[in-house]
């Protein structure tokens, strides 16, 4: 019997081989392509949303230098400006964090593991400070009221804590040994991340409904600054929210949309990270411009307010704070004219807010004059030689 020679055996070999392994090779050829495909989409939309942040920032740079000098002369820190550090570099943290974990390439699965949550934790901080600068814009416009002031902190506590078990509930982790970079996958079951999008949505419509709501019941100034100034503020709320509905509706698809890579998921993040840091610091930019502008302008553009006084109480809070140290000159939730007076409040106090008024009280008073007392207060010659006769 005779055997086949060592090379028709390896010819055979390598036939068996490349017919059979040749389904393989292709799918594996068409993922890595597939891969490469997602990965350049994602780190094109990472570097755009990057490259607008970083200009954004750059141009509301000065404004952040005044913002700095006022406090450092005033040596007072507002909850607005501790807003509008908060949404600033909560930003810059969470967009770094997150762009550092994609185009780093010198991750092990250790490090990952220890590395993976943190651009989520971020995130969910980024977003509790725009839904914050968005409740107390409510507030505030609402005159300070104590029912608004309750509904929106619950509110706020039910779609934070919501948030945050939505982002963190299941998350795994998303190593890719090929560019050795490190990321994050939520499932896309019913109770995924795309939750906290659409819990954002409904938080930022109710707030957003609230602000337009009272904004239209502000009556009809004469001044052409506050209907400026009424105006922006509507404008700019109704853009805010067109711009995040936009952003989280994008996210909430790509999390439920199956086809969609991990790396493009979370891309997709980045974007949304951009938009409500851009649209949030602008609500305050726009707010706090506006009542600079009054500040510095002329008293025949200043707004008068007219309020009836009833109580004594309320007459001696209006005199009171005509000698009241207005120090809070960084109001940036609400204009500091006629939107809110924020000085001498209290927190028990809230329903019945103190707002700065110049109240003049006339008395009119008809005398009908005594003979005998006005006889007694002339002085006169003939009047003191005629009480000489009489005496």
């Amino acid at each position: 019997m005779k055997y086949p020679s060592h090379e028709c055996q390896f010819k055979d070999l390598y036939r068996l081989f490349r017919e059979n392994a040749s389904f393989p090779l292709s799918m594996a050829m068409a993922m890595s392509t597939s891969g490469r495909t997602d990965y350049d989409i994602s780190a094109y939309i990472r570097i755009g949303s990057i490259s607008v942040a970083s200009y954004d920032y750059l141009q509301t740079l000065p404004f952040e230098f005044r913002v700095w000098k006022e406090l450092w002369r005033t040596r007072h820190l507002t909850l607005s400006f501790s807003l509008f550090f908060l949404i600033r570099y909560s930003s810059v943290l969470v967009m770094t964090v997150s762009t550092a974990g994609f185009f780093a390439h010198d991750f092990d699965r250790e490090t990952c593991q220890r590395y993976f949550l943190i651009p989520s934790i971020l995130k969910v901080v980024q977003t509790m400070v725009s839904q914050a600068i968005l409740g107390f814009r409510a507030y505030n416009l609402s005159r300070k009221s104590a029912t608004i002031g309750y509904a929106l902190i619950i509110f706020y506590l039910m779609c934070c804590t919501v948030e945050w078990v939505a982002t963190l509930y299941k998350r795994i982790m998303y190593y890719s040994p090929i560019y050795r970079n490190c990321g994050s996958i939520s499932p896309q079951s019913l109770f995924g991340g795309w939750i906290h999008y659409a819990i954002a949505i409904i938080y930022d419509f109710a707030t957003s409904v609230i602000c337009i709501v009272f904004l239209l019941k502000l009556k009809t100034s004469s001044s052409s600054t506050m209907v400026r100034v009424s105006r922006m503020m509507l404008v700019d709320g109704v853009w805010y929210f067109v711009a995040l509905v936009a952003a989280n509706a994008v996210n909430m698809a790509f999390f439920r949309a199956a086809p969609i890579g991990n790396d493009v998921q979370t891309a997709a993040a980045a974007l949304g990270y951009c938009v409500t840091w851009i649209m949030s610091q602008r609500l305050l930019i726009h707010l706090h411009e506006a009542s600079v502008e009054r500040r510095n302008g002329s008293i025949g553009s200043a707004v008068t307010i007219t309020q009836h006084v009833a109580s004594t109480r309320d007459v001696s809070r209006a005199m009171r704070s005509q000698f009241e140290s207005k120090g809070m000159s960084f109001s940036l939730t609400v204009p500091d004219f006629d939107l809110e007076s924020m000085v001498g409040t209290s927190v028990q106090d809230s329903e019945d807010v103190p707002v700065d008024v110049e109240v003049r009280i006339e008395r009119t008073v008809r005398m009908e004059p005594v003979p005998l007392v006005y006889e007694l207060e002339d002085y006169s010659r003939p009047a003191r030689s005629r009480n000489r006769s009489k005496n």
